[in-house]
């Protein structure tokens, strides 16, 4: 319907504005005929006189209905709303007004329910925003009592209005009610709905609101809130903005008040902004300031940046200047040879690993802008870091730009060091790209480095949606140590969708890569999953008998990480055998520091010789720095054999 988009454009800007503006009930809401209601009531009159004139009584219910009995929440209806079709847009504002302005606070949930039945309108979306909107000002306490009976955006939407609505008329009740939310996650948001409102008028206050509630404990959404509040104050006062940030405790609400209050500043003149830094005792807050200055200073202009970084005579302070820059920013409006200059440029300012690791975003660059020339330079470049810096920068550039080019870059390098480093990124970036066409290249390499840095890059990506195509072309590849790697990432992630074919593939396989591909597997499968991979544990194929120790270790390895006692309890249903000696000493590996005792009672059920002197020393090792004596009598009373006791004894001489 060609009203609704208009409507949904306007209402918010010019009756959201009309309805949040604080006013009395009776000046801003009453149908009395004063000459005091005139621009509102005039406009609402109007349009129901030219609404009458068009589509007969409707418009009579626009204009006249909503300051009767009638004007409650049947006078709203879905037909109602579609007869505003033929209305202008600033006659249906008007019409909808008229509706609205006697509507009875006891109206509003009646009428807000019905119209939520008409959820597909965006006109009834936006009546019922007027409507929470006008509640929020005449019965805070009520509107907030539906809006935490409905649900998803709905009751985010209404949370939002509420609050901002009454902190608008009474701040400290709207605060107060905020803080009682039993929900933190509604509890933060409808902070920042009272915070935000009460900034506009009163930042000092809101400052104040913002510390009480957050404290010390400034986490992503107090920040973002601490930030939104200087950044806002700023625009109105920027000097008294940043002189508040700098009052404040060091810390995480200092660097984000510091920040908004910057913000405008860093963009317009980020000079006099570092000048205005520099001048100022130093803290983390500054410091974390002077970084985001420097980044809009290159963003904004190089030669400025440059002049700068070339004053700054301590090598340390430019070190950390040139850590927090990223040449790749500007490059987009330079050429070639200006970029090339930049390059220049760092090797008379930047030394060191600092150098080596700032040259890959400008060779970035240089590949963007020109590939031909930024490979012979690169290839010029002296042995070192930064030259293989530079051939990673530009095989991952280069992937982006033309996957073939990329290859025949990599085949131009004569040592497999420099090849490999080149191929270091590129894996990502062709997946990224499209898995199938990057197989084709990767298959039909004939160079077994290529295959073996990027196939099990691809075939773990195309093996999430398409297993047998990913497994048929790993096991294409020519290079064996390429065609294993791929099958592997294959496996991972097939084992978990359908554990029975996987099995059954592999046990199709020779036993020396039955084992070796099912540890890696289910290692894999434990640590997204722990209880599904045990469970298809007794599943193994006979082939895989001889790496089934190892295939059990990998398991409790990753089962212990996410779940020590969960994995324990498991651990504890084993038979004795290889395969819980491994699963035991994996456990008493990982919790001999936090729990050196329960490390030692598992050590001693090792049923293998060797492993159980290993897991009984690592143990009692960890046992003797927290508490020797306990340790002590721990040891002497174990049941274990006296030649055994003794070297751990020994542990004690001198200690106790």
């Amino acid at each position: 319907m060609k009203w609704i988009l208009a409507v949904v454009a306007l209402l918010s800007g010019l009756l959201g504005g009309f309805l949040l503006a604080p006013r009395s009930a009776e000046s801003s809401w009453d149908t009395g005929s004063s000459a005091s209601n005139a621009p509102t009531g005039g406009t609402a009159s109007a349009a129901a006189a030219r609404a009458a004139d068009r589509q007969g009584s409707a418009p009579a219910a626009a204009g006249g209905a909503g300051a009767s009995g009638a004007g409650g929440a049947e006078s709203i209806t879905e037909a109602w709303l579609e007869s505003l079709d033929d209305l202008d847009t600033f006659d249906q504002i008007g019409a909808l007004h008229a509706r609205l302005k006697d509507l009875d606070v006891s109206k509003f949930p009646e009428l807000m329910k019905k119209l939520g039945s008409y959820a597909g309108s965006a006109v009834n979306w936006q009546v019922r925003s007027m409507i929470a909107t006008r509640w929020a000002q005449v019965d805070p306490q009520g509107m907030l009592d539906y809006a935490k009976q409905e649900k998803g955006t709905v009751s985010w939407s209404l949370y939002s209005t509420v609050f901002s609505a009454w902190s608008k008329q009474d701040p400290q009740a709207a605060y107060s009610a905020a803080l009682n939310l039993d929900s933190q996650r509604w509890q933060q948001a409808a902070i920042q709905s009272v915070v935000n409102t009460v900034a506009e008028t009163d930042p000092q206050r809101a400052i104040h609101m913002a510390q009480e509630y957050y404290g010390n404990q400034v986490s992503g959404q107090g920040r973002w809130l601490y930030q939104s509040i200087y950044r806002n104050w700023a625009q109105e006062d920027g000097a008294a903005a940043r002189q508040s940030a700098l009052q404040l405790e060091e810390g995480a609400a200092k660097s984000a008040a510091l920040a908004g209050a910057m913000s405008d500043w860093m963009t317009k003149d980020p000079m006099e902004a570092l000048a205005w830094l520099d001048s100022l005792p130093m803290d983390s807050a500054i410091y974390g300031s002077r970084k985001q200055v420097f980044q809009n200073l290159l963003n904004q202009d190089i030669e400025v940046a440059k002049e700068y970084i070339d004053s700054v005579e301590n090598p340390l302070e430019r070190r950390q200047v040139l850590e927090n820059l990223q040449f790749h920013n500007f490059a987009w409006q330079k050429s070639y040879e200006e970029i090339q200059e930049v390059f220049d440029w760092l090797g008379t300012v930047a030394t060191g690993q600092t150098y080596d690791n700032r040259v890959s975003s400008i060779i970035q660059a240089m590949t963007q802008n020109d590939p031909d020339r930024a490979i012979d330079f690169v290839l010029n470049m002296g042995p070192g870091n930064a030259r293989m810096n530079g051939l990673n920068a530009i095989g991952s550039k280069l992937v982006e730009i033309d996957p073939q080019l990329a290859f025949d870059f990599v085949d131009s390098l004569p040592y497999e060091d420099e090849k490999r480093r080149a191929l270091g990124s590129m894996g990502w970036r062709l997946s990224q790209q499209g898995v199938e066409s990057a197989s084709v290249l990767v298959g039909a390499h004939t160079d077994p480095i290529v295959q073996r840095q990027l196939a099990s890059r691809i075939s773990g990506e195309w093996s999430k949606y398409d297993q047998t195509g990913a497994l048929a072309w790993s096991e294409s590849l020519s290079d064996e140590q390429a065609r294993k790697s791929a099958m592997r990432s294959v496996l991972n992630n097939w084992i978990e969708s359908d554990p029975a074919a996987t099995l059954a593939y592999v046990s199709t396989l020779e036993d020396s890569d039955s084992g070796s591909v099912l540890r890696d597997a289910y290692t894999s499968w434990a640590r997204n999953d722990p209880q599904a991979a045990v469970s298809w544990l007794d599943q193994l194929p006979e082939s895989a008998e001889a790496r089934k120790a190892d295939i059990y270790r990998g398991v409790a390895s990753s089962f212990i990480n996410h779940d020590p006692m969960a994995a324990s309890e498991w651990i504890a249903t084993l038979e004795e055998g290889p395969a819980r000696d491994q699963s035991v000493e994996t456990l008493v590996n990982n919790i001999s520091k936090t729990d050196p005792e329960a490390g030692f009672i598992w050590a001693v059920t090792v049923g293998d010789d060797n492993k159980r002197k290993n897991t009984l020393n690592r143990s009692v090792q960890e046992w003797i720095k927290t508490d020797i004596e306990m340790a002590y009598e721990a040891v002497v009373d174990a049941e274990i054999e006296a030649s055994e006791k003794e070297p751990l004894l020994k542990m004690f001489e001198g200690k106790l």
